[in-house]
């Protein structure tokens, strides 16, 4: 009887042990942070993506064509309107270029990657899928549905925002983006919604951006695709060019 109260006395020890490193690793937020950029990156990405922006009173509708690889390169191609077809964004690294068939290329300063690309809505960072780790320092709390981040920028940190709140899925799913300026102000929060299964991770396809003064974005997300066979070279300005030729 006495080594029977024993072991389960060893076996309620152990879980106990288990169990705290159990919610040790959940509440890792650099862990958490890295999941959630593997459900919305991927190795590679593509995707057309419909943009409804509301800015002043109009809205204006945008189509683009985006392709990422690692976190390293990314083309954003316009499509719709017609007046911009085949004009874009190439960003190697942290090097930035804006293209237009009427007028050729034209190196952009890195910083504009966190710049709203139509005066409202996503930025460019954004829009290619760009990570959130690497300028932030993080810090996460478990929630009844998943986590609930917190990422304060790194002092030198080349970004705009002075902290982020990210609600996140049990799944790593990204349900909720608040932004905040240098003084604790709210600049803009983004709901995600409609999320689908893509291959093994589930995806929010519809993103509603609504900044401080009122203005709002409707991103659709269509037909999204991971970790695809592409080829470095197709980053390029050449392939604006060859587009542009047709």
């Amino acid at each position: 009887m006495k080594q029977i109260i024993a072991w389960t006395t060893l076996l309620a020890i152990i879980l106990i042990g288990v169990s705290a490193i159990a919610q040790e690793e959940a509440l890792d937020a650099e862990g958490i942070l890295n999941r959630v950029n593997s459900v919305w990156r991927g190795d590679s990405f593509h995707a057309v993506i419909g943009l409804d922006i509301s800015l002043d009173g109009q809205t204006k509708s945008y189509r683009l064509e985006v392709w990422t690889l690692g976190q390293e390169q990314t083309l954003i191609r316009v499509l719709e309107p017609e007046i911009d077809l085949n004009s874009g964004y190439l960003q190697l690294g942290n090097d930035l270029w804006y293209y237009s068939p009427a007028v050729g290329s034209i190196k952009l300063p890195s910083v504009a990657l966190g710049d709203a690309l139509f005066g409202a809505g996503p930025s460019l960072d954004d829009l290619s899928r760009g990570t959130l780790s690497d300028d932030y320092d993080a810090t996460a709390e478990s929630t009844k549905t998943g986590y609930f981040l917190t990422l304060i920028p790194h002092p030198d940190a080349p970004v705009v925002y002075g902290k982020l709140e990210i609600w996140v899925s049990a799944d790593y799913v990204m349900e909720k983006l608040v932004y905040y300026d240098q003084r604790g102000d709210v600049l803009q929060t983004a709901d995600f919604t409609d999320v689908i299964k893509v291959g093994g991770r589930k995806f929010a396809t519809t993103i509603v951006i609504e900044d401080a003064y009122g203005d709002k974005t409707i991103e659709r997300i269509e037909d999204p695709q991971f970790d695809l066979e592409l080829d470095a070279s197709f980053f390029s300005l050449d392939t604006f060019a060859s587009w542009a030729d047709h």
